[in-house]
């Protein structure tokens, strides 16, 4: 028998008139992170769409999504008898007419930018992540 855990992976975005960026944290100690999306833990019974509100204004003080969405079916790995099920996720959070200016990392983020699609694919590390980057660029040209 193994357990299983649940987690939420999102993809901040802010679509801008000259183009799209896409935000990486790095958690702490950055020596032990790479930068990705944001994610975190589901809590039992809890809705997928509730832990990535809760994730995202943990990790960045981002309030409310100009849109959310799950935009790939949900990842799944096995460490010998634990599994971890990644559900991925978008968030909208800026426009051109109203772009995020500030952010307000919470204290387990070392690091955060705003990257262009090509440094963004670039520098996550994980081939889930980029594979999802992918997915939604493409979905928002």
């Amino acid at each position: 028998m193994y357990s299983l855990e649940h987690r939420v992976r999102v993809f901040v975005f802010q679509v801008l008139d000259n183009g799209v960026e896409y935000l990486l944290l790095q958690k702490r100690p950055r020596t032990e992170w790479s930068l990705g999306p944001v994610v975190g833990a589901v809590e039992i019974g809890e809705q997928f769409q509730d832990a990535v509100r809760r994730e995202v204004r943990a990790e960045t003080g981002l309030l409310r999504p100009v849109h959310l969405q799950e935009i790939a079916a949900p990842q799944k790995e096995l460490f010998g008898d634990m599994g971890i099920v990644d559900w991925l996720f978008s968030w909208q959070a800026g426009t051109p007419t109203m772009p995020v200016i500030q952010l307000h990392p919470g204290p387990m983020i070392g690091d955060l930018s705003w990257m262009r699609f090509e440094e963004a694919y670039r520098r996550v590390e994980a081939d889930g992540d980029r594979e999802a980057l992918v997915r939604l660029q493409l979905s928002l040209q």
